[in-house]
């Protein structure tokens, strides 16, 4: 990959405390990729996001993104350096209003010239349109879901994680949501960590199985797509 092709995990190694979680992960998302990252629970896959993110301390290897590393940033700066994270469990400021966390989710670039992003959200997201003034702790679980998108949109990254953002809603959400992310971040590589395998198989265009904290089987999306090589590679991934 050229130094100035997305994002590349080479050989890192991370974790909490002195546990190690991750074992020289190797992954690369070339630009407009979308990339699945699966597994079984406690595989590490939301390390490797929070890795990138510079919210977990990377022990060695490198990450780089559009060839320059990210390694021993703080997440701020991973942020001002154009990487949007929709964390799992949505993550608003609760007593902040919807329009209020979507004027913060801007403050990494100055705040300036938001006002046009927030008209995307809204327009992609009606609901949230109505829910301009509530604050977030009393959206229901789908609206903050909207609300962590959307917070990523201002933002314009050049590159968006995404941890579990079915986790805990209706199937027909879940399908709205994927339908908007893919209008919303048409020509953004995105890392997508998804427990639902067959959501990130028909919204993602690659593959990488993890377990124990290393890559065990990697591909084009559509060498996943029957449930044989699907259980296959997770039956190789489970050491």
């Amino acid at each position: 990959m050229a130094a100035d092709e997305g994002l590349v995990l080479r050989g890192v190694t991370a974790g909490y405390g002195r546990s190690s979680v991750l074992h020289g992960v190797d992954i690369a998302v070339r630009p407009g990729r979308r990339v699945a990252v699966l597994g079984p629970n406690g595989a590490g896959k939301t390390t490797t996001l929070r890795a990138v993110s510079g919210l977990v301390a990377v022990r060695s290897g490198e990450i780089a993104l559009d060839g320059v590393s990210l390694v021993g940033l703080r997440p701020d700066e991973v942020v001002a350096r154009g990487v949007a994270h929709v964390p799992q469990g949505r993550r608003v400021f609760p007593d902040f209003t919807v329009e209020e966390n979507l004027r913060a989710a801007a403050y990494s670039r100055g705040g300036r010239d938001v006002d046009g992003d927030i008209t995307t959200v809204l327009e992609a997201f009606p609901r949230l349109r109505d829910r301009f003034g509530v604050r977030a702790g009393f959206l229901s679980g789908g609206e903050q879901q909207m609300l962590a998108i959307g917070r990523a949109v201002v933002q314009r990254p050049k590159l968006v994680l995404i941890d579990e953002m079915s986790l805990g809603l209706a199937p027909i959400l879940i399908k709205e949501l994927y339908s908007r992310l893919d209008v919303l971040f048409s020509d953004v590589p995105a890392v997508i960590v998804e427990q639902n395998p067959s959501v990130a198989l028909e919204h993602c265009s690659w593959v990488y199985v993890l377990s124990n904290g290393q890559v065990k089987a990697t591909g084009p999306a559509s060498e996943f797509s029957s449930p044989e090589r699907l259980m296959q590679a997770y039956a190789g991934a489970v050491e």
